[in-house]
């Protein structure tokens, strides 16, 4: 890439994918240890090469005068060359014409977590 911005790229097991070429910033949660959620950080332009985990959270992009977001769930993102690659089993992208977007990202992977919850408890000989 040319070092100005980045692309994002989300590619999920049954094909969906979301590709953004054009984007000035990217900022993901890092699934840590210690914390359900993680904490937040902000990618740009030049980054240094980087592996995170992620937990099931919102993703938001920075595009020109637009914030942009997308609900994860979980998964892998690296940073090489100004490209940004999420590897997750699932996304949905908020629609630019929402009110909300922000909370309605957070709502939608809440029922994520919730549901991942839910199907642990039912698993046989899950600790």
């Amino acid at each position: 890439m040319n070092g100005e911005h980045l692309m994002l790229q989300i590619i999920t097991p049954d094909g969906q994918s979301l590709t953004e070429k054009q984007v000035d910033a990217v900022v993901v949660r890092r699934k840590e240890k210690h914390f359900e959620l993680g904490s937040e950080i902000a990618l740009f332009p030049r980054h240094a090469p980087m592996l995170i985990r992620m937990p099931v959270a919102p993703l938001r992009y920075r595009k020109g005068e637009r914030t942009l977001y997308v609900a994860v769930g979980g998964g892998f993102m690296e940073i090489k060359d100004d490209q940004i690659v999420v590897v997750t089993p699932r996304f949905e992208k908020m629609r630019a014409d929402d009110p909300l977007p922000a909370a309605r990202a957070g709502r939608r992977t809440e029922q994520w977590r919730s549901e991942h919850r839910e199907f642990q408890k039912e698993m046989v000989g899950y600790l």
